[in-house]
């Protein structure tokens, strides 16, 4: 008879390391202000290989107004820090979404991760 917990090891062990390989960043995080949601976010690359990358905000608290920032992270395919955009401020009123949309200034961006913080930083 054959001994499956070792199978059931292996392909264990494969699953994870291949979810690792497939991008496991997140596409967005939080630095302090959890007070925003982060709604349809997506990604495309354009021409010259620079990737862009297009979200959409919710005020998330009781104010009528939550004025909030963000950056965007851009990695490469090895999960490498290229380069970080500036912060930028947005104001979310309640009820209503706001687009953001971000490109990279270099090409070769594999990946990205949005970074959500309060105004005051």
């Amino acid at each position: 008879m054959w001994n499956t917990n070792g199978w059931k090891a292996a392909a264990v062990l494969g699953l994870c390391l291949g979810l690792a390989a497939c991008g496991g960043r997140p596409q967005y995080e939080y630095a302090d202000n959890k007070d925003v949601l982060v709604e349809n976010i997506s990604s495309r690359v354009l021409e010259g290989g620079f990737m862009e990358v297009s979200a959409e905000l919710r005020n998330n608290n009781r104010n009528d107004v939550n004025t909030t920032r963000y950056q965007m992270q851009w990695f490469d395919q090895n999960g490498f820090l290229l380069e970080k955009s500036s912060w930028r401020p947005v104001r979310l009123t309640r009820g209503a979404p706001e687009y953001v949309r971000v490109r990279s200034t270099k090409p070769g961006v594999k990946d990205f991760t949005l970074v959500i913080s309060s105004e005051a930083q």
